[in-house]
């Protein structure tokens, strides 16, 4: 088995990411010395990523996820238009902030589950120009 050290990148990161009309895609990597605080329980087992609209900061909406899921689809918000993504561990009762994404924009704002098929690089290309 490979050293886990080696295998995890030397910085904590948050990516995000438009999925299609209706769907960010959310990725993290944590460093081996976050991953083992999450290993000796100095944080809680389940992370929160929490969107905000990036103009002003306002919260968007959230998503719980296991710590080493490392990716998750979260709902675009009502009001799409560009977004940022925060992940929240919680550690002695209360949440901190570890990590905060690039912005991302949806390409329009979220319509109903029927119209959120999945988008081709294509599509990306001739909405977000």
């Amino acid at each position: 088995m490979p050293e886990l050290s080696t295998s995890l990148p030397p910085e904590d990161r948050l990516v995000l990411l438009p999925k299609n009309p209706g769907t960010f895609f959310a990725f993290w990597q944590f460093s081996a010395s976050r991953a083992e605080s999450f290993r000796l329980a100095s944080f809680a087992p389940e992370i929160e990523l929490r969107l905000f609209y990036a103009e002003d900061k306002t919260p968007a909406s959230s998503h719980k996820a296991e710590w080493q899921a490392g990716r998750a689809y979260l709902p675009v918000p009502e009001r799409g238009g560009n977004c940022e993504a925060a992940l929240y561990a919680l550690r002695n009762g209360a949440w901190e902030r570890l990590l905060a994404s690039n912005q991302a924009a949806a390409p329009a704002a979220a319509g109903m589950a029927e119209d959120r098929a999945y988008a081709s690089l294509e599509f990306h290309k001739k909405v977000l120009s």
